[in-house]
């Protein structure tokens, strides 16, 4: 369940969320950093990799002691009584992951460590004119109509990968939860 939302808001970063810095690596060009700034402050980007984080951290707990709940059920191999003691330590192993994911994601610096993590990947990817073009793009009335629905559809997009992907986790959590207790 970690990987699997690690691996999806690593996606929604990378895609949806490149971010300017005022340092980048000294491999990339200054004038695309330059005009990679410029159009990720046209996307608004800080605004939406801190919108994006807070639905994460509510999300999270939820998502993650629903699945091993879940795995808990199945398993076979437990008795009720020991399905039970699972469940107390999930929730407390649940409400200290969630105290910890607290202090990740309201570390001030950590926007600005995504940023400067990811600003040469795009002033590598795509030339000065292609910057300039997707600037022209996100200033634009339905680049501006883009990011002002982004969010809600990530978050739709973030529910559909869920419900489709948890079934398929949870049948692999509580297969080998059974295979454990055998």
């Amino acid at each position: 369940m970690k990987t699997s939302l690690a691996a999806i808001a690593s996606a929604i970063l990378f895609t949806c969320a490149p971010a300017f810095s005022q340092a980048a690596a000294p491999s990339a060009d200054p004038a695309v950093v330059n005009a990679t700034r410029q159009m990720l402050e046209a996307m608004k980007v800080r605004e939406s990799m801190r919108t994006m984080m807070a639905t994460m951290e509510q999300q999270m707990p939820a998502q993650m002691r629903a699945s091993a709940a879940a795995a808990i059920n199945a398993n076979a191999g437990m008795t009720a009584a020991q399905k039970a003691e699972q469940m107390k330590k999930l929730d407390e192993a649940v409400a200290a992951n969630a105290t910890q994911m607290h202090a990740v994601f309201a570390d001030p610096t950590l926007v600005d460590e995504m940023v400067n993590e990811t600003v040469t990947l795009y002033a590598e990817t795509y030339t000065l004119d292609e910057i300039r073009q997707l600037t022209a793009f996100y200033t634009s009335p339905v680049g501006q109509k883009m990011q002002a629905n982004m969010p809600k559809l990530m978050a739709r997009s973030f529910a559909i990968s869920q419900r489709v992907l948890m079934p398929r986790m949870q049948k692999i959590m509580a297969a080998n939860g059974q295979a454990a207790g055998k």
